[in-house]
């Protein structure tokens, strides 16, 4: 018998997924304090550690890590924006190790260091943001924030904002099927050629877009659908009696506010979270 499947915001995922049994506003706060992890932790090993963790949810949530590889060319290019960036505007000091020169460019072992720690940084919070655009729907967006109070103006632009990135990524998949029926084998690309195709996809893309943002907007308008005047007071959100609290939810709520306050306590505290005491800072 096949497996149900239930869309997402960037895909399907099984609907006996353990993730659903959380209310949408647990899911929703669950992004906003695991987001809060790398901007607060800069030790890198830490980071990995909390790469291998997202690894792991996605494992446990039934969602298909082969999602993971249609962000692989972003990855390699962020690395190198990244690393580029640090070589030719990190700046230069005299205590500074120069590894390489190249011409006037001093390629220093600090500037390396701190492009790989911002780069590892990166890579965990894409992975959050990907899981999160996997177990949520525009509609668990919306009761989410309606079930933290926020006005309904501003929970519905942020469903329809979260739903563009996962229609775009849906775009960018339909491009790329539109290039292999024209018989353009990208494997057999170089890596420079592949670089370049990549940067040439961002013009469709911001093209369907904008198409697709005027279609919304002459939809919500042919309904009668009007932002202004709206008062959350004033409508009743049968939705959110869709959906309960239950004690998994307090237990994880409980769980993350325990979690985030240690790791402020001992940001602000102490010195183990910060760079300094990373063993690729020791090196």
């Amino acid at each position: 018998m096949p497996t149900k499947m239930r869309r997402s915001l960037l895909g399907y995922l099984p609907v006996d997924s353990p993730i659903f049994r959380l209310h949408p506003m647990t899911r929703l706060l669950f992004l906003l304090v695991v987001s809060a992890y790398p901007m607060l932790v800069r030790m890198p090993e830490l980071n990995v550690a909390g790469s291998v963790f997202m690894l792991a949810l996605f494992k446990i949530s039934k969602v298909d890590l082969r999602i993971i590889k249609n962000y692989k060319m972003a990855f390699v290019n962020l690395f190198f924006v990244i690393a580029i960036a640090y070589t030719f505007f990190g700046g230069y000091q005299p205590d500074y190790r120069v590894l390489l020169k190249l011409g006037p460019i001093k390629v220093c072992w600090e500037n390396l260091r701190w492009a790989l720690v911002v780069y590892i940084q990166l890579i965990f919070a894409i992975l959050i943001m990907i899981f999160f655009l996997c177990t949520m729907r525009e509609r668990d967006i919306v009761v989410g924030l309606r079930a933290l109070k926020v006005p309904f103006v501003l929970a519905y632009m942020a469903g329809l904002a979260l739903r563009s990135i996962g229609l775009s990524i849906i775009d960018f998949n339909t491009i790329r099927e539109a290039e292999k029926a024209r018989a353009l084998d990208l494997a057999a690309l170089p890596f420079t050629e592949k670089v370049k195709k990549f940067g040439m996809y961002i013009v469709p893309l911001v093209a369907l877009a904008i198409r697709r943002s005027d279609e919304v907007s002459n939809a919500l308008d042919s309904r009668g659908f009007k932002f202004t005047g709206l008062r959350s007071g004033a409508r009743t959100d049968y939705i959110l009696s869709k959906y309960e609290m239950t004690k998994l939810d307090y237990a994880v709520l409980a769980a993350m506010g325990a979690f985030l306050a240690a790791i402020i306590v001992l940001r602000l505290a102490t010195n183990w979270l910060s760079l300094e005491s990373s063993l690729l800072y020791k090196i």
